[in-house]
């Protein structure tokens, strides 16, 4: 009974920096090598969203993709995430600004992937916008003459609020 609590201080003495030195925030470099196709793909869906181009914007994706979204359950296949885009670009918290920082955006035979960090402003009622930033991964692959987005997953750097709490800048 005694013996995790032994553990878990002999671990805390010998590797105490380890577990407890806070940890600086990691400042991505980016990379030169970012293939030219990947980032133009990033940026035909920035502006699908911007628009409010569902159609165009689910095109961007594979019929079996996955959606992995923050605090939620991951989304699959063309139907779910078609609904999800029409909710985020016709709703109330529309995006209003989306930009990419490209860390690392490689293509290697018919799979590729871009990894990067996000800025995003959404209308939050008149006059009212919020800003996030986070980073992003997302993986995809050659089919049909074309880059399609196979997983995405993304997350926000802000710490999350609580219900019915509103953040405004």
């Amino acid at each position: 009974m005694y013996l995790l609590p032994m553990i878990f201080s002999l671990f805390s003495i010998l590797f105490g920096t380890t577990f407890w030195a806070p940890v600086a925030a990691a400042s991505p470099t980016p990379k030169n090598h970012n293939d030219p196709s990947i980032v133009e793909r990033a940026d035909s869906y920035l502006k699908a969203v911007l628009a409010g181009d569902v159609g165009a914007v689910r095109a961007k994706f594979d019929d079996d993709a996955i959606l992995m979204l923050p605090n939620r359950p991951s989304l699959r296949g063309a139907v779910a995430i078609r609904h999800f885009y029409e909710g985020w670009c016709h709703g109330p918290m529309k995006p209003t600004a989306f930009t990419f920082d490209h860390i690392e955006a490689i293509a290697s035979g018919d799979y590729a992937y871009d990894v990067g960090t996000y800025k995003l402003s959404v209308l939050a009622g008149p006059g009212r916008n919020i800003a996030d930033n986070g980073k992003y991964t997302v993986v995809l692959k050659h089919s049909g003459g074309e880059w399609k987005i196979e997983y995405l997953i993304f997350n926000s750097d802000l710490p999350p609020h609580p219900q019915g709490a509103n953040s405004t800048e």
